[in-house]
């Protein structure tokens, strides 16, 4: 009979959740439909069965409905003794199957609950099997759920208890049904009767398996032994009630909940068992889904069979430590959720447990150090502990629960720290820096045992090579804390006058990382008094090595300027004093040069950050712990009243600043001008403009550039004749002298108004006009930070500048070209703004010296020319104005003007520039539909540079498209390429070959294939089996068709474009070879089967640095995955160069030559766009 039943259940599609019968049609019909053809003889009896009960309704013109068949159905389980197992089997699935189709309310409450008595005798009887019983309990749990009285103990009890009893057997199947059937009818309950009658019955049920539990709790588990053990009569059963518990849990009463919890604390012990990991699971249950009722009374007994179990640390298993550790972590969080104090006592009980674990291997120390450090943070808080927000660390008092809990807990890891050997991990250590940070000013009341444990490590370790990165990290997070004044009181830094010996000296390093937020008062009263002994103490020693690192330390000590200049707290009331001190170091200590520009630097901008609102939360400082403590940091800031009353110290003394460290930058060296120059924009920000003017032309007459009416000097001209002779050498220096003032210049830009302004550009086109190429890089970065700090210099004067930068000849230096690309790029973005048609013109012409630079011989060249294309479009596509989008398709439409050009040389550049835009943005592909038609048909060009930069940028395109974008394109990209797939110079055929396999990766090669002209299906054809035929490529053993992710574009650029640098190699490679391919340059096809090739290949430069436009800045930030793309297309499109390539396209009056395309009088048609080319 179990055979046969079981037979039948594990057939009948009634137990397939995927397979299901409806409820509006005889069910009788939909089986003989089903198994009508199966020859299987449990679906015979199944069919027998089922047309038995229909002819029993027909008798009695009863319909056919699912009610029906059940009542019919149950009538005859009801007297089924007789039966044979057979027919017994067969009319038990068949019960199965229709009663998930009975409606709502299709049986009424008394009938099912008649029905379930029916199924719970059915139920006793002896050699059911597995399969058998699982479907009964389901059939129990429909009926209970869905029309029993759930108000009504009585309709529910019986099959309840049923459900209840093989929720625990010992058969897999029929466990898993009855615990699912157990959970639905718990969550159906509403009355408080039934709901407290029911949690009784597991209550009972637990109790009756308690001793055997008790029995298993107090059996140690070795290895081998737990298999021994569950095999015991009963110990099974044991831990299914435990599992049972897991899921009735959320359901119990509140009072059968408590009495259950307290039951299940008997079972816990200190060492594994075989029932622990289902207890901590118990536990899980009762903390998520009980309330404070029920936990509460409890919660201090589970914390501490917690902490002594995970206590024993390795003498049990790992994973139920850290189980263990995170539930008494949990248990922390629900005593302080539900309005307790008593975690103040209980979590230096659970820091203790876990202490010892940051001492183990990796994993688990890690794990434990997560956990402690969620601890900390929460309960470690001073408005949690202090309860009153105006109190600090220090009115606590020393005899409070909570001063206890502090010392208690730091004590913890006092001890920890003493019994390691060693260096103390990095677990350790992190867990000690999240104390300090979160104590705050209240370490230094409760930490300095500690402290000092850790300088006494580093005392001992300092002379050895070990890593102490994380010990000073440590010692760092308790200089944040307490700040430098306590820190050294601790660890004074001292010289010992009697052997010149030097105590404490590696703190200085820790304290330049670290200092924030202490005293400019101190550093002059203590730091440097303190320098001035080391150094005093250098000139008494004898050995010079030893005065050497005395001089050294002594410079140290005074090193530390900077760090103390991060967000003090006494900028308002000491910078007066410090001014002075700093005026001191510029003119008498070269070696305190850089400090001290750093130190105003950083002075300047946090200020000014918080007065202009900027998020200087995000801000990164030298002095930021660079690890996994960041969220207990409180990163410093300035209130704008704050920050105000310190910039207006800061300007008091800004003058005499200024002016020395203008002195101190035209007498450096060059590479010492950087820092100085940076410090003195920073001071020229917040300094009135007319000083910064006095100072700039008191400046130009030192130097004799400019007379006492403010009138420039006229340099006389420097030729060759001159070299030798005093007077060439005079002018000479002037020029040298004219370019330093022209560096200084642009620091004078951020802060200046409008007359300062006008004479810093009249002093930048003096230089223009009197100086020659190789010194006007300072000229043109001084012009484009007037452009970026002041767009209404740029409106003004817009006319005038474009003449004067068109009027110059281009550089050749790569400095001086990116300055002036960064003045195109403003100039572009505003003239794009607004509509002229001699603006228009205007903007032609410098992007006609863009394009023209993207085939420049030399790789830097190209960079900026790419990079500049790129800002201009970010700043139109990451730009909320309303016009950006239409400036944008008119930056797009000005280069598509150049594809209808008469030259070659330029025509490829506007296709490499197209081809970035593209790769960053293959959108406008779709919104300009002109583009691409345009662009393929320039593959019937006669230009090899042409066809070479259209096969490039398909490349592109078809790598950065989604599939579905790109089969709407798949015909003509086919077409247009496989015209070059014969010819084999200029790598045209690999290719095409690299285009084609993208192309079948994205879109399937039945796709591909299907657009092929016919001529070309052997090429294609052999391009598929080359690449089945890769086993060692990543598309081996991959599926024919993929579909590309919409941020995939770029994923496989690297692998797809290493002929562009074959290309490049077989261009600078052999000079014979270069030679013969220029002779033939233009050489025109015999026909369009075996097309000719052209000489340009679309390249695009490997990276590139943003340009800067304050009114367009927010466009280039948050660009960090453009810009990553942008240098991986960069890397692949560069190699190479037309070495060739000159500035022919100018003048002899330096005056650019303009290539204005034909068809570009109204930028936005394109009358020639998708035609073919004959040139």
């Amino acid at each position: 009979m179990e055979t046969n039943l079981d037979s039948h259940l594990a057939e009948e599609p009634g137990h397939e959740p995927e397979i299901s019968f409806k409820d509006d049609s005889d069910i009788c019909q939909q089986l003989l439909s089903r198994y009508s053809t199966s020859k299987a003889p449990h679906h015979r009896h199944l069919l027998a069965t089922a047309a038995a009960i229909r002819s029993i309704l027909s008798a009695e013109a009863l319909p056919r409905s699912p009610t029906a068949y059940f009542v019919a159905a149950i009538d005859n389980l009801s007297n089924s003794e007789n039966l044979d197992s057979t027919a017994f089997a067969a009319l038990l699935s068949f019960v199965s199957i229709v009663v998930p189709l009975i409606p709502s309310k299709g049986i009424k409450g008394d009938k099912a609950s008649e029905a379930v008595k029916v199924l719970v005798g059915v139920a006793e009887r002896d050699g059911l099997g597995a399969a058998s019983v699982s479907g009964l309990v389901k059939c129990l749990g429909v009926l209970i759920v869905g029309f029993c009285d759930l108000e009504d103990w009585g309709s529910v009890k019986e099959g309840f208890e049923t459900v209840l009893k093989f929720s625990i057997d010992k058969r897999p199947k029929v466990r898993r049904s009855a615990q699912d059937c157990l959970e639905k009818v718990f969550k159906s309950l509403r009355s408080s009767p039934v709901i407290k009658e029911s949690s009784k019955l597991v209550l009972s049920m637990l109790k009756s398996y308690m001793p055997m539990a008790l029995t298993m709790s107090e059996l140690k588990i070795i290895e081998g032994s737990k298999d021994e053990t569950l095999s015991k009569p009963g110990h099974l059963e044991g831990l299914h009630i435990l599992n049972l518990l897991k899921l009735t849990v959320p359901y119990l009463s509140v009072k059968i909940s408590s009495k259950v919890l307290s039951e299940i604390l008997q079972l816990m012990h200190s060492q594994f068992t075989a029932l622990t990991r289902h207890i901590f699971k118990i536990f899980e249950a009762f903390f998520e889904t009980s309330g404070e009722q029920v936990i509460g009374p409890q919660m201090e007994n589970i914390i501490k069979s917690l902490s002594l179990y995970v206590s024993f640390g390795e003498k049990n298993p790992m994973d139920t430590v850290i189980f263990g550790a995170t539930l008494s972590k949990i248990a922390l969080d629900k005593l302080d959720a539900g309005g307790s104090r008593l975690w103040v006592r209980n979590v230096p009980k659970v820091c203790g447990s876990m202490a010892g674990l940051l001492t183990w291997e990796t994993t688990t120390a890690s794990q434990a150090s997560c956990i402690i450090k969620e601890i900390i943070k929460h309960f470690m808080d001073q408005k949690k502990l202090l309860l009153d927000e105006s109190q600090s660390f220090e009115d606590v008092s020393q005899e409070s629960e909570e001063a206890d809990m502090i010392k208690s807990t730091c004590a913890i890891f006092e001890n920890t720290l003493s019994s390691y050997d060693g260096i103390p991990n990095e677990h350790l250590l992190e867990v000690i820096s999240a104390l300090f940070l979160k104590l705050r000013e209240g370490s230094f009341i409760f930490m300095k045992n500690l402290v000092l444990k850790l300088a006494n490590l580093m005392n001992l370790v300092s002379q050895q090579k070990s890593d102490t990165e994380h010990l000073q990290n440590c010692i760092g997070s308790a200089v944040v804390a307490m700040g430098p004044e306590r820190i050294l009181t601790l660890i004074p830094i001292s010289v010992h006058v009697d052997n010149f010996t030097c105590s404490n000296a590696w703190l200085v390093p820790i304290l330049r990382k670290h200092i924030v937020g202490a005293s400019l008062g101190y550093y002059m009263e203590h730091i440097v008094p303190l320098a001035k002994s080391f150094l005093k103490a250098s000139r008494k020693v004898k050995k010079s090595a030893v005065g050497e690192d005395l001089q050294a330390y002594a410079h140290g000590l005074w090193g530390l300027l900077p760090a103390f200049c991060h967000y003090p707290v006494d900028t308002h009331r000491k910078f007066g004093s410090l001014a002075e001190l700093l005026i001191t170091f510029l003119k008498e200590d070269p070696f305190m040069h850089q400090n001290v520009a750093v130190a105003l630097q950083v002075l300047v901008s946090q200020n000014r950050s918080a007065i202009i609102s900027r998020n200087n939360a995000r801000e990164s400082h030298s002095n930021a712990v660079k690890d996994t403590l960041l969220e207990f940091r409180s990163i410093p800031t300035y209130s704008k009243k704050t920050a105000t009353k310190n910039i207006k110290a800061l300007a008091s003394c800004s003058t005499e600043l200024l002016q020395a460290l203008v002195n101190l930058f035209v007498n450096s060296l060059p590479e010492k001008r950087l820092y100085i120059k940076d410090a003195i924009g920073c001071l020229a920000s917040i300094t009135d403009s007319s000083i910064t003017k006095k100072i700039f032309m008191s400046l130009l007459e030192r130097f004799q550039l400019a007379n006492g009416r403010g009138e420039f000097a006229q340099l006389t001209s420097c030729g060759d004749e001159l070299i030798d002779t005093e007077e060439g050498s005079v002018v000479k220096k002037k020029v040298v002298k004219r370019c330093v003032i022209m560096e200084l210049a642009a620091s004078f830009v951020e802060g200046a108004k409008e007359d300062l302004i006008n004479l810093l550009y009249n002093y930048v086109v003096q230089v223009f006009k009197e100086t020659d190429v190789t010194g006007q890089c300072g000229a043109y970065h001084t012009l484009s930070r007037i452009l970026e700090e002041h767009a209404w210099f740029c409106c003004s004067q817009f006319v005038e500048l474009i003449e004067l930068l068109l009027g110059l000849k281009p550089p050749t230096d790569i400095a001086s070209l990116r300055n002036r690309f960064a003045c195109f790029h403003i100039l572009m973005v505003h003239t794009l703004e607004i509509s002229s048609e001699e603006d228009n013109t205007k903007a032609f012409l410098m992007l006609n010296e863009i394009i023209l630079t993207l085939k420049d011989a030399k790789d830097e060249a190209r960079k900026v020319a790419y990079d500049t294309i790129l800002m201009i479009s970010s700043a139109f596509r990451n730009s909320s104005d309303a016009g950006s989008g239409e400036a944008y398709h008119k930056l797009i439409s000005m280069i598509m003007g150049y594809l209808s050009g008469p030259s070659p040389h330029i025509k490829s550049g506007a296709v490499s520039a197209l081809s970035l835009l593209v790769y960053n943005d293959v959108d406008i592909c779709l919104k300009i539909p002109d583009l691409v038609p345009s662009l393929l048909s320039l593959l019937q060009s006669k230009a090899v540079e042409v066809t070479k930069a259209i096969l490039g940028f398909v490349k592109v395109l078809v790598s950065s498209l989604q599939a579905k974008d790109l089969q709407n394109l798949l015909s003509d990209i086919t077409s247009g390429v496989l015209l070059w797939s014969s010819i084999s110079r200029f790598h045209f055929r690999s290719k095409v070959t690299v285009i084609m396999e993208i192309m079948m990766r994205k879109c399937g090669s039945a796709a591909v294939e299907l657009v092929t002209p016919d001529k070309y299906k052997g090429f294609v054809k052999t391009v598929l089996q080359n690449r089945h035929h890769k086993s060692t490529s990543k598309e081996a053993g991959s599926s024919d068709m993929e579909t590309m992710p919409a941020d995939s574009s770029g994923k496989r650029m690297n692998k797809q474009n290493k002929e562009s640098g074959s290309v490049a190699k077989e261009n600078g490679s052999v000079h014979h070879r270069k030679r013969k391919r220029e002779n033939k340059e233009n050489w025109s096809p015999p026909s369009s089967r075996e097309p000719h090739i052209p000489s340009g290949d679309g390249r695009v430069p490997k990276g590139s640095k943003k340009a800067r436009h304050s009114e367009y800045q927010k466009s280039t930030k948050g660009q960090s995955a453009e810009n990553k793309k942008r240098r991986k297309f960069v890397k692949e499109f560069t190699s190479g160069g037309n070495k060739k390539m000159k500035w022919r396209n100018t003048s002899k009056k330096g005056e650019t030559a303009f290539n204005r395309p034909a068809t570009t009088s109204k930028v936005h048609k394109h009358n020639k766009f998708g035609k073919k080319q004959k040139n």
